[in-house]
């Protein structure tokens, strides 16, 4: 199980991983270990947007999920959705509080962790 996340705030991503017992890490090269939740930093350069691109068609089978917080802010979100493996791209809402943002991404987690059935958790 790995996950990316891109543009949701460090405490949660901490949260999140400690809750669910996954690795938090920051780099692509972290999904090669099994139970990552993978903290993505924002990338502004083209330079960036081209390696992000090019590492996420390296590890396209070891990917399970991409999620994007507030992708209207997010001048990357087209990149990171279109190098995202089909199916596992997924946007939550910064309108919120934290609370709510972070019982937002833990249903998509407890989706993928196979606890909650796609259809009764979001």
């Amino acid at each position: 199980m790995n996950i990316l996340l891109y543009g949701v705030p460090a405490e949660i991503a901490e949260r999140i991983a400690e809750r669910y017992s996954l690795q938090l890490g920051s780099s692509l090269a972290d999904t090669g270990c099994s139970g990552m939740l993978v903290l993505i930093p924002s990338m502004g350069s083209p330079r960036q947007l081209l390696a992000f691109y090019n590492a996420m068609l390296a590890r396209e089978e070891e990917i399970d999920a991409v999620i994007v917080c507030d992708p209207a802010s997010c001048n990357a979100v087209s990149t990171v959705q279109y190098c995202s493996p089909q199916g596992k791209f997924f946007t939550v809402s910064r309108d919120e509080d934290d609370e709510a943002l972070e019982y937002a991404i833990s249903s998509i987690v407890e989706t993928k962790l196979g606890r909650v059935c796609a259809h009764e958790g979001i």
